[in-house]
């Protein structure tokens, strides 16, 4: 593996003129048009910030990557997506789709994953899960853990892809955890076990997204038992400093 600099170096010289040679014939088609209208177009619902947090709608979501630097030409390979409302325990809402990607992808990255090269050859162009994504999630807050992570690696693909680059409401799961934990180690595996959350396999979309809502529907509880009564409130308070 090269070091950082010369990693960047490599992808600005080489790999991102031919990343953006490979895409060119997904830009000139229709749902490549329909996306990009649509994000020219989006607006954040302020209303979502003013309602009963036991009740507003959340998508916490989770991505595979390639890698964990998007700077350096990694991809989104999968996302996993679960939308609640609040603290409601009905049935999760689920999005998973498989993404194609434009680079080759290391042997390393299918092992950690549990993915196959049909999986990827199979998938959908970022484009197209993108677009999927954001129809499964509208009107609603995105969740991530941690969102810095994730909203970053979203925001950066968009940009590689020549799309508009919006931002959502988002909110960090972590931020909360160290709140109300402070004394807890604050990565997903250990506070999951902490917290007696039913742990499935990592380094799954679908999987670290469920096991991610059931956490924040705990963290939800908590806080409104604080006296948070809307996602505005939520936000300002998981953008505190410790």
């Amino acid at each position: 593996m090269l070091p950082i600099d010369l990693e960047i170096l490599k992808y600005i010289l080489f790999e991102k003129p031919l990343y953006a040679y490979k895409i060119r014939p997904y830009l000139r088609t229709a749902d490549y048009t329909e996306l990009k209208i649509r994000l020219e177009h989006f607006e954040r619902n302020k209303d979502l910030l003013n309602m009963d947090l036991s009740t507003a709608p959340f998508t916490i979501f989770d991505l595979e990557t390639t890698g964990l630097l998007p700077e350096v030409g990694h991809e989104i390979i999968s996302i996993g997506a679960i939308r609640i409302h609040g603290t409601q325990h009905i049935q999760y809402e689920r999005f998973h789709q498989h993404i194609y990607p434009i680079r080759p992808v290391p042997n390393r990255t299918l092992e950690l994953t549990g993915m196959s090269r049909e999986d990827l050859r199979n998938g959908h162009s970022f484009c197209d899960a993108y677009y999927n994504f954001l129809k499964f999630s509208k009107d609603s807050i995105l969740v991530a853990y941690p969102a810095a992570f994730d909203m970053n690696f979203l925001q950066t693909m968009l940009k590689r892809w020549k799309l508009p680059v919006k931002t959502p409401h988002s909110l960090d799961a972590q931020s909360l955890v160290k709140h109300l934990y402070p004394n807890k180690k604050f990565q997903l595996d250990n506070i999951i076990t902490e917290l007696g959350i039913c742990k499935l396999d990592r380094h799954h979309a679908l999987n670290d997204a469920t096991m991610t809502a059931e956490l924040f529907q705990k963290l939800l509880q908590d806080c409104i038992n604080l006296g948070i009564k809307t996602p505005g409130e939520l936000i300002q308070y998981a953008q505190k400093k410790s």
